[in-house]
């Protein structure tokens, strides 16, 4: 008798035990769910690798508008307006809405109104009731109309914030789509404003070409002549056509290159390439031209943090938190408030009084305990889902700095190099007027002469492919800080 008393006990501590062990992580859980998600605080570098020397000017936000060219600010506004892609990412916010308003419903009661009327065959005894009397005793068919309408009413009390923490997640997965709606459209700016620079940059590389191949064809005209008349052996001849077909193939490219780029741009603009005119001319793409002024004095780093791919993979964080919460809610029993009330009767002319009225009323406790195994898999691939969201994110701040900082590496160097080319333009620009003036005195020859014209359209021609370098450079700086979005 003592030894099964003992075991008792030992159960009931046993039980106890149980049950405080449980209450606790019940209780615990609970509070977590109602709990904001932790910030996730990402400790970035205090200034970025590359310094730049920088001009005075003020720089705009919408930073296209920063190379004073009205035709650009054109294709810029017809692209952010028309650009099918970026409607499609517009639209995939307003669909992100009707996620929001979708969870918002469950905060409230489901209602609704049901009539029927059946008509029922009971196999019975005849009785007064059914037959109008008699006394046989015998079995009969019954035959009975109903008639029932009411009202019933279904609420899940969110005792576990799973409503309202589905409701959060589904707006942040609405700032999620606006974030991608900012990439998109920075994308766009930027591949609109780099099609047109080169666009430009290519139709001044034709012409570039054009002259030269004329100039070269003139010297194999005169190399031509004096090979003939034995002053000079083949070498000179088959060089200059060697140069003459090497011309023609740049020339064929750029040309081709240009049609292709067109193309794309009216891609961008939303129309059809058939349908695409546009005139393409560019007053502010001097030679000269200083790009400093175009970039933004003293970037502080923080800047990056408002990126809007960066800002995406913050609110995806967020959204899987909130995401998480919702899963472990899945633990806890589901608390279900019923209610019906109504009216029955088999005929229709009495239907609507008190002695036919029914109604009723519930609670309903669902305890997840057979799918215990399922929502085990829910929580721990939402677990997976926030800890590979938050390697996103740190990842998509890493890549920010990085390309911010290639941008300023690529724009410092290609300027050392502007600036080498500038020089020796204006060296070569400087040696053909001094030959120009010796060949109309006789010193000089033709030949002559014009190898110092092919001396300054080649560089002439590096000059304006370099020129497009630096534009794109100062693009891929904007970008990269994430400009463009909030106009001045």
């Amino acid at each position: 008798m003592k030894i099964s008393r003992i075991k008792i006990k030992i159960n009931k501590i046993l039980f106890l035990l149980f049950c405080m062990g449980f209450g606790s992580v019940f209780i615990l859980s609970g509070c977590s769910l109602f709990s904001s998600p932790k910030k996730i605080v990402i400790k970035i570098p205090k200034q970025f690798k590359y310094t730049l020397k920088t001009g005075n000017m003020a720089v705009k936000n919408d930073w296209w508008k920063n190379f004073n060219d009205k035709n650009l600010d054109i294709l810029v506004g017809e692209a952010v307006k028309n650009n099918l892609n970026y409607l499609i990412a517009i639209k995939n916010i307003q669909v992100a809405e009707t996620y929001v308003s979708q969870n918002e419903s469950n905060l409230f009661p489901v209602v609704n109104f049901n009539f029927s009327a059946v008509r029922n065959k009971l196999p019975g005894y005849e009785t007064s009731i059914f037959s109008g009397g008699g006394s046989s005793g015998g079995h009969s068919t019954v035959i009975y109309n109903l008639n029932q309408a009411g009202l019933s009413a279904s609420y899940e009390l969110d005792a576990w914030n799973q409503v309202n923490n589905a409701i959060k997640q589904a707006k942040a997965n609405v700032a999620v789509s606006k974030e991608d709606a900012d990439v998109v459209k920075l994308t766009l700016i930027s591949n609109v404003a780099q099609a047109y620079f080169q666009i430009w940059a290519l139709e001044k590389s034709a012409d570039n070409l054009k002259k030269q191949y004329a100039a070269e064809k003139e010297i194999l005209k005169l190399y031509m002549i004096q090979y003939k008349d034995g002053l000079i052996d083949a070498e000179p001849v088959e060089a200059a056509k060697t140069n003459l077909e090497i011309l023609k193939t740049e020339l064929n490219d750029s040309i081709k290159l240009q049609d292709i780029t067109k193309n794309t741009l009216a891609y961008y603009i939303g129309k059809f390439p058939e349908k695409f005119k546009f005139k393409f001319k560019n007053n502010t793409n001097k030679k000269s031209m200083d790009y400093s002024n175009l970039i933004p004095p003293n970037i502080p780093s923080e800047i990056l943090t408002q990126r809007p791919d960066v800002k995406e993979a913050e609110y995806n964080v967020l959204s899987y938190a909130y995401a998480k919460k919702e899963s472990l809610a899945n633990f806890f029993p589901v608390l279900n408030l019923t209610g019906n009330y109504g009216y029955a009767s088999p005929s229709l002319n009495n239907f609507v009084t008190d002695t036919n009225s029914i109604w009723s009323f519930g609670l309903n406790i669902l305890a997840p305990i057979f799918n215990y195994k399922t929502n085990i898999s829910i929580y721990k691939r939402s677990k997976l889902q926030y800890q590979q969201a938050v390697l996103n994110y740190r990842n998509a701040v890493i890549n920010a700095f990085s390309e911010t900082d290639s941008a300023l590496a690529d724009y410092r160097r290609d300027a050392k190099t502007m600036k080498s080319y500038e020089n020796n333009f204006n060296y070569s620009l400087k040696l053909f007027h001094i030959y120009g003036v010796q060949y109309k005195t006789g010193i000089a020859s033709r030949i002559t002469y014009l190898t110092y014209k092919m001396n300054m359209l080649n560089a002439e021609y590096n000059l304006i492919n370099q020129n497009l370098l630096l534009q794109e450079d100062v693009i891929s700086v904007y970008n990269a800080l994430g400009m463009g979005l909030k106009a001045d």
